[in-house]
């Protein structure tokens, strides 16, 4: 059954209301409405909110109210943090916002936020230790966690907003602003001894001026559109970004590729925050996570997932994109059963050695092969390869992303290489070659239920001389497995430069 829930994340910059689709454990966005009010513009020296900082807010909750009465949406949580934190008036903000809307702030505490940030990152990433950072208009929450728990956090009372507004008074930064806001920055980041170096020398960012750096980055690559979500930016490419952006007047930063406009004058505070945080911790990468709060609050909804390793997190991410794309679920336990039983076969015999590495991602290859017939049966190969590659891959790295969409949608060698051609210096020659005998595998797999009926109950696997023989065993008429999977298996055989000969077997009923 399919539900649905709205957050409404009231924000020191945005105010956002995101609504989702729950099917048991999978969770999917489907509407994304913001409204970039910079609430903390709206705090006095005193930090009370003004009126027009209230009523700006109230006009987009109202608005927010309507689009969840047409989408029918009746369960809402209503989250605020930093700006509404740090408000003196806060109480009358909350009692006002009730009376007026209906909505109930639940207003978050620096840790809770930290946490939150935390559990997307954990739910969705394939790091075990590390750093996160989430930058706001408002504070800064940073997070170290080892072997995937939370062990220090810390919620800094700066965020972009605030730091423009105490460094960069004019519309162009000068040298000695940026110096000035370095050495704040740094002298935050001091403060705390555990801090001092980033675990396995990785950070990851949080939000939404960290996905804008990353849609820079990849604009300058001429990046594949694999998304944000896992995209690693190198501390070199950073400073890249840093030397290159700082000079610009925000009129030349709108005209940035890749750059909301709406951002362009809070990206230089982040990029000198993520910037500091690298240099201080000694990191050599920022991990990129589309994932946040929000999300963090609606995967502790999540039903019947496990999130305690980095493989649980990988496989609770292709099971989402099974139930988004409704898959045919007999269908994917048996492609799962067939290739298993492939794979130990071909291992037994010495004909294919497979890490454990590999085996799991040829596993989920298997579970997520042609799912491109969720939008045709025809030219099922490039559909399943373009709904891969743009689609959010919840656990998997760029790299590892790219490997199961190009096994996953393997249809023979000249479109595999067709495919590669945007991933120039990605993978060896070795790993393409893997991937096209997995891929045929696959398809040798696939080709073995080409009726949608499950009649293979099991199958053998033995090497005779100068061929291979698999043995089939069916129950019910094979009729469309053996025609497709004779005419299928040339690809197996052209990559591992072998005959193969399938014979099919009846089990009967006693």
């Amino acid at each position: 059954m399919q539900t649905k829930t709205g957050i409404i994340d009231i924000g020191s910059n945005t105010v956002r209301l995101v609504l989702y689709k729950e099917q048991g454990s999978a969770i999917e966005e489907f509407r994304n409405v913001k409204a970039p009010l910079r609430l903390r513009h709206f705090l006095n020296e005193k930090s009370e909110m003004s009126d027009e900082g209230v009523r700006l807010l109230l006009e987009a909750l109202l608005n927010f109210k309507e689009v969840l009465r047409y989408y029918e949406v009746t369960e809402v949580e209503c989250t605020a943090t930093a700006a509404i934190r740090q408000a003196s008036n806060r109480d009358a903000i909350i009692e006002r916002v009730k009376e007026e809307t209906g909505f109930h702030i639940r207003l978050l505490s620096g840790e809770e936020e930290a946490s939150y940030g935390l559990s997307a990152v954990l739910k969705t990433m394939p790091a075990d230790n590390g750093l996160t950072i989430d930058i706001g208009g408002g504070s800064t929450e940073i997070t170290l966690y080892r072997n995937r728990k939370l062990k220090h956090f810390f919620s800094f009372p700066f965020g972009v907003v605030s730091l423009k507004e105490q460094f960069i008074p004019e519309d162009r930064m000068k040298p000695k602003e940026q110096k000035r806001m370095a050495e704040f920055i740094q002298g935050e980041l001091e403060k705390f001894d555990w801090l001092g170096e980033a675990p396995d020398g990785m950070i990851t960012a949080v939000g939404g001026s960290a996905r804008n750096l990353a849609n820079v980055q990849q604009l300058k690559e001429n990046y594949p559109p694999l998304g944000v979500h896992g995209y690693e930016l190198s501390a070199e490419a950073l400073e890249q970004l840093r030397t290159e952006l700082s000079p610009l007047s925000y009129t030349e930063l709108e005209k940035v590729d890749g750059l909301s406009n709406e951002r362009a004058d809070l990206i230089l505070p982040a990029i000198e925050v993520f910037y500091q945080l690298t240099i201080h911790t000694k990191a050599k990468r920022m991990l990129v996570s589309s994932r946040g709060l929000r999300d963090g609050i609606m995967l502790e909804r999540a039903k019947n997932s496990n999130w305690d390793t980095a493989e649980d997190v990988k496989r609770n991410g292709v099971k989402r994109l099974l139930t988004v794309y409704g898959h045919d679920e007999n269908h994917h336990y048996q492609m799962m059963k067939l290739t298993q039983n492939m794979l130990r076969g071909f291992e037994q015999e010495q004909i294919l050695k497979v890490t454990n590495k590999e085996r799991f991602m040829i596993e989920q290859a298997a579970a997520l092969f042609y799912l491109g017939e969720y939008i045709s049966s025809n030219a099922k190969s490039r559909h399943t390869f373009y709904l891969l590659l743009n689609s959010m891959f919840d656990g998997f790295t760029h790299r590892e992303k790219a490997y199961i969409s190009l096994v996953a949608s393997f249809t023979n060698n000249s479109t595999l290489k067709q495919y590669l051609e945007q991933f120039d210096g990605w993978f060896t020659k070795e790993d393409i070659q893997k991937m096209r005998e997995y891929g045929a595998l696959l398809k040798l797999c696939f080709s073995l239920n080409s009726s949608k009926r499950s009649i293979v109950s099991d199958l053998g696997v033995k090497r005779k001389h100068d061929h291979i023989v698999i043995t089939v065993y069916c129950e019910g008429s094979e009729l469309a497995e053996r025609y497709q999977s004779d005419k299928q298996k040339r690809h197996l055989e052209k990559a591992l430069q072998t005959d193969i000969q399938i014979e099919f077997k009846q089990i009967k009923e006693n």
